[in-house]
């Protein structure tokens, strides 16, 4: 939730000491349209910053959110430094204790470096675009493909575990708390019934390795050039932790890849927009392909129907659980969402072959 105006210009006003301005000698403005935690633009005598506080109902371990951005980003202005990262890291900037977080009134705050003339993207268009955004991506997986993925700390324990998200609808089901099952039974059984593609799931993490991963691979999670329009930075990093590659690359087929919202009601009009499909495939692959193993390459196959069907599920235990975790508009907001979900799992696994080609096939 949002502070009121006046909360939040006393709460900024604390805060902004510590990093050698205030509102007398600066302007304080909103940034971006961020669900999660409150950003702002800061425009002060010493400069320009972005100035975030970290929303701890959502993350329960904010300084070590913090402190894993900051390992990250060392790593990558290292390897920027040697000419091994073309974009831009996001820098955080260290307070005046020297520390890169503010503890102001038991609330985390950080501010970042203002990237100027840039800007975001809401919706992939095109599959030149498709493809820029999978490189850039593949881009920052590569450069942190060398740094120990054990030495960060896991922010949100079994964010991508497919069998622990079967256990919380299994919990939601035999609560059925709201007596809402009734709507929803044929959904759940089929959730309950893809036991081939669980069982390929579960031989896969127990034999792929753990790298950094993204975790949220969304095409607004990169910052464009104004002068080139092409990437310039992948930012977001809280849900940056271990994991599988075939996990970001899902993300981004389950939020590129359909005709329709992801609240879109009129499933039979859904289609898979195989070019974009294509895009991604080969610009993630047109970075990583050499650089990562044979099984790997092929995970990214069941990664592109993982990431629809895993939050498809998660939006129908939600939705039977009375919709305590994702924002609704209207009751049956998150049985919608996952039907939406689910149908896109459904019909990705109808053209598995084509995606297969793409990505075992692939080529320079």
């Amino acid at each position: 939730m949002r502070m009121s105006k006046a909360v939040e210009r006393t709460a900024i006003n604390k805060v902004l000491p510590h990093y050698h301005c205030s509102l007398n000698n600066s302007t304080v403005a909103p940034l971006g349209n961020g669900l999660i935690n409150s950003t702002f633009l800061v425009r002060s005598i010493n400069g320009n910053f972005v100035l975030q506080k970290i929303n701890p109902y959502v993350f329960s371990k904010p300084a070590e959110v913090i402190n894993n951005a900051e390992l990250i980003n060392n790593h990558l202005l290292s390897k920027q430094a040697q000419g091994q990262y073309q974009l831009t890291p996001m820098r955080q900037i260290k307070n005046n204790l020297e520390s890169v977080f503010s503890l102001v009134e038991n609330e985390y705050w950080r501010a970042i470096e203002y990237i100027p003339n840039c800007y975001t993207v809401e919706v992939v268009e095109t599959p030149e675009q498709a493809q820029q955004v999978a490189n850039a991506f593949a881009k920052f997986t590569y450069a942190l493909g060398d740094f120990p993925a054990h030495e960060l700390t896991t922010i949100i324990p079994n964010f991508h575990s497919l069998n622990h998200r079967l256990l919380q609808l299994q919990t939601a089901v035999e609560k059925n708390s709201c007596d809402r099952l009734t709507l929803c039974s044929e959904l759940v059984a089929f959730c309950f019934a893809q036991h081939q593609f669980i069982e390929q799931v579960a031989t896969l993490e127990h034999n792929l390795p753990l790298r950094v991963t993204h975790n949220d691979t969304k095409i607004n999670n990169l910052l464009f050039s104004a002068n080139n329009n092409k990437p310039i930075a992948v930012i977001d990093l809280d849900t940056c932790m271990p994991g599988f590659i075939m996990h970001d690359f899902g993300d981004m087929v389950r939020t590129c890849c359909s005709n329709l919202p992801e609240d879109g009601t009129n499933l039979e009009k859904m289609q898979v927009r195989e070019d974009i499909l294509s895009a991604l495939a080969q610009g993630y692959l047109g970075e990583l392909d050499t650089k990562i193993s044979v099984l790997e390459k092929q995970s990214l196959v069941i990664g592109a129907q993982l990431l629809p069907f895993m939050i498809g599920i998660r939006f129908l235990t939600d939705f039977i659980d009375g919709d305590k975790y994702f924002h609704t508009d209207y009751k049956s907001h998150n049985l919608d969402r996952a039907k939406n979900q689910i149908k896109l799992y459904s019909s990705l696994q109808e053209i598995q072959p084509k995606i297969q080609e793409m990505i075992v096939n692939f080529t320079q």
